[in-house]
């Protein structure tokens, strides 16, 4: 530059918004608060959905599959490469297109077999609809117990599992023990006329029950004589009650 020459004006450069660019370089933490931002760029949102490094991250492959922007073949892809915990995340999360939530729960149903105790009943307790319908005739009492406890069982739920002659005894009792189900007619009924639920349970939910309820049991047939006489006896005792 010759001496009589001004200097060239400087430019300033505007920042950019935050992208995935070189996404290799960012931790699964950062890639997550950007898939959070309700208002992140489309063009950063392909850049994370496009960038195969970023998918060594099990959380990011999680995120990924349950982002309503990511494209359905793409998330459906997704599916199968999760934890099964995060499929059970998937399958419960309302926010979740149902094909994507469906997809995770038929990947739990494949994988169910072979899953300890331990896992099938964290399973049982926070999964969605789809293991309900499986778990909820679950051998094993403590699956059982947890199922009661997840908040997509509904009532017909623990009817059908309180109601199946080939329901264990140590489960029905797990259903005649519980602080919620025990307090609906319905699921009290189904339990008294299943010959399977022991005999300390069952006198113990006959304390419980309404004198309509009693006197329905007593219409039922194949109705033990211990718990017929029993609840001849309690209606007796209530007297006039209705």
């Amino acid at each position: 530059m010759r001496g009589d020459e001004a200097p060239a004006p400087a430019v300033t450069v505007p920042e950019k918004q935050p992208t995935a660019a070189a996404g290799r370089s960012r931790t699964e933490g950062e890639v997550l608060k950007l898939l959070r931002r309700s208002d992140l760029p489309q063009e950063a949102f392909e850049e994370i959905v496009q960038n195969r490094a970023l998918r060594r991250f099990h959380v990011v492959r999680r995120a990924l599959a349950g982002h309503p922007r990511t494209p359905r073949r793409e998330a459906l892809s997704l599916v199968s490469t999760l934890f099964w915990r995060d499929l059970a995340q998937l399958s419960a999360d309302v926010r979740v297109h149902p094909e994507i939530r469906r997809a995770s729960e038929r990947d739990l149903l494949r994988r169910l077999p072979e899953m300890a105790l331990a896992e099938r009943i964290d399973l049982a307790r926070s999964a969605g609809r789809g293991l309900i319908l499986v778990l909820r005739f679950d051998t094993d009492p403590r699956v059982v117990a947890a199922f009661l406890d997840n908040r997509f069982t509904t009532e017909p739920d623990v009817v059908q599992a309180a109601s199946r002659p080939e329901s264990e005894p140590p489960g029905l009792e797990s259903i005649a023990a519980h602080p919620r189900w025990t307090l609906r007619p319905v699921v009290r009924g189904a339990l008294l006329r299943n010959p399977s639920l022991p005999t300390a349970a069952a006198l113990s939910l006959l304390t419980g029950a309404r004198a309509r309820e009693l006197r329905d049991l007593l219409e039922s047939p194949g109705l033990s004589r211990i718990l017929r006489a029993c609840a001849e006896r309690v209606l007796a005792e209530r007297g006039s009650e209705v």
